[in-house]
Parts: structure tokens; sequence; C-alpha cells
């Protein structure tokens, strides 16, 4: 009952809308979700520290889980987890994915379709036929909004991040099953495999191995809100003149948002000259500011925005 009371208040506002925004429908604007998502992925980066640092007493030492656990009682503190706190193969485990970096490129595309139409009929009863005139007429409206920006953080970057208040909110955050993107999206398995897939590929590898991975997922989430209404008034004809025998109107309202989330990690730094030259990517289809781990990040992010759209199928017809 709650979620169709939702969905009904949603339709209502954003019925209103010249431009459409993700605040109409969930009152969470795009610098939340941006906020959301960062948080999220921050919570992420300490919960995989903390949870390899401490679960793995026998390579790291029983001092280094005891240092972990104590930040895993306490991720309020999460801002003071830095690799000075550790020794031997736990600093090494901290300090090569300290500057791990990480780029989201957003995309948010909103449609707002209203229809309203309108039937009047009219009738003449006579004793051999009934003729009849229906006139109908329509106001259709369609308005639609992409929003894309790209932005690019580190592990370091998020685990400092100033104010010490700005994920606060976040602790109370949930997942959103009518507007995922404004929720928890699941970010922590994929920054957990990640750093196993690096661990397991490169860790400890010399200048000529191929490098650590990057990786890169994309989530897609699809809402469409949609209600109409269809009042009718059916007269009875009295007589045998030209009358009105009924008149509706029909007001639909439509709102489809599909919201992208393309994420990149890496945990090695774009070579100097592409970084330079940002020319390394035919077709760019992003900008993003940083260097090192982070540029090698939205490289990622962009050579994935450019599969996907080499990827689709253009039909022409003669």
């Amino acid at each position: 009952m709650k979620i169709a009371f939702r969905v009904s208040c949603a339709l209502l506002v954003a019925s209103c809308a010249i431009r459409p925004l993700p605040e109409q429908v969930t009152g969470i604007t795009t610098f939340n979700i941006v906020k959301q998502i960062r948080c999220e992925t921050r919570e992420a980066v300490f919960n995989t520290f903390v949870k390899t640092l401490a679960d793995n007493p026998k390579v790291f030492g029983e001092s280094t889980q005891r240092i972990a656990e104590g930040f895993r009682d306490h991720p309020e503190l999460m801002n003071q987890f830095k690799p000075a706190l550790f020794t031997g193969d736990a600093r090494a485990f901290v300090d090569y994915f300290w500057n791990t970096g990480i780029a989201y490129n957003f995309s948010l595309d909103m449609t707002e379709v209203n229809n309203l139409d309108a039937q009047i009929d009219f009738i003449q009863t006579l004793t051999s036929s009934t003729p009849s005139l229906g006139l109908g007429g329509g106001v259709d409206r369609q308005r639609e909004n992409t929003r894309t920006f790209t932005l690019t953080d580190d592990f370091k970057g998020l685990l400092t991040l100033r104010p010490q208040s700005y994920c606060d909110e976040h602790l109370a955050a949930e997942q959103n099953q009518i507007y995922p993107i404004a929720g928890r999206v699941g970010i922590e398995p994929f920054v957990h495999e990640f750093v196993r897939l690096a661990l397991f590929t490169n860790l400890g590898a010399g200048k000529d191995d191929n490098g650590a991975p990057t990786m890169v997922d994309t989530l897609q989430f699809q809402t469409l809100l949609s209600g109409s209404a269809v009042p009718k008034v059916i007269f009875s004809p009295v007589g045998r003149g030209f009358q009105l025998a009924d008149a509706s109107l029909t007001a639909q309202v439509n709102r489809k948002d599909i919201h992208t989330l393309t994420m990149g990690l890496s945990v090695i730094a774009a070579p100097p000259a592409q970084a330079a030259e940002g020319k390394q990517l035919f077709g760019r289809l992003l900008t993003s500011k940083g260097g090192g781990t982070r540029q090698a990040a939205a490289n990622a992010v962009d050579q994935e925005l450019t599969r996907q759209a080499l990827s689709k199928t253009v039909v022409v017809k003669p």
C-alpha cells in the first residue's frame, strides 16, 4: 500500500515537470545520488581492507589481525586507517592498493509522457436507424533529459574524505527497490573481487610483468511508472434530435528512468605519455580529471563505453 501511494505521488509531481530530474520522483538530487555511490564505495574499500587483514592471521600476523579487528568494531574511525599502521606483508598489501584509482560514469536518462485525450459522441434516435457522430481530440506531450558526467576517486582519498561527517547520512541507507541508484547498489562484492583478482595474478610482480588488472562493471537500472484515469459520462437521449450521448476524458502519465553506472578500478597508473595526451583510445567518450591510477580507471571506463557504442546494431533500410 505504501509503495502504491509513493508511486502515485511521484507521478503527480513528475507530470508537472518541464525538465525531468531524479528528485521529482524520489526527492533525491543528483548530488545525493553521487554522494551515496561514493560513500558506499568508501565503505566497500574499508571493509575489504579490514576483512582481508583480519581474516588471514597466518599471512599477515596476529598483531595485524588485532589492529584490523579494532577497525572492524569501530568503522567510524576509518579515516584513521593508513599503511603506516602495519609492517611486513600487511604494509605491502595496503601500500599496493592504497592508490587504486576509481572512475564513475553516470548516465541519468529520464523521459516523461503526458497524454490527455477527449472523446465526445452524439446520437440521433430514429425509427429506422440511429446515426451517430464522434468527435475526438488530444494533447500528447513528451519530455526527455539525459544527464551524463564522470567522477574519479582513489582508495586513499575516499578513506580520508573531508569533512568527516560527509558520509553520516549514508550509514542508514538501504536498497531502493523502486529507484535503485538512489540506494545501495552492491559495490562491495565488486571491490572485493577486484582485490582478490589483483592479489592472485600480480601482487609482487616484477617490472616486466603485464601489470595488475583493471576491472569495469556496468550497472543499468530501469524504472517505469505509469498511471491513467478515464472518467466517462453517459447521457440518456430524450426526443429525436441530435443529442449528446457520452463524453470521456483519458489522462495518462508515464515516467521512464534509465540510470546507468559504469564503474572502473585500476591499481596501475596510466603511462605518462597517455595520461598527458589523453588520446590512447579512439573516439573518447568521456573526460575526467586526475592522473595516475585515476586516469587508468577512467581509460578503462572509456574503453567499455566505446565497446558498448560499437556493439550496437544499426539497421539501414533501402
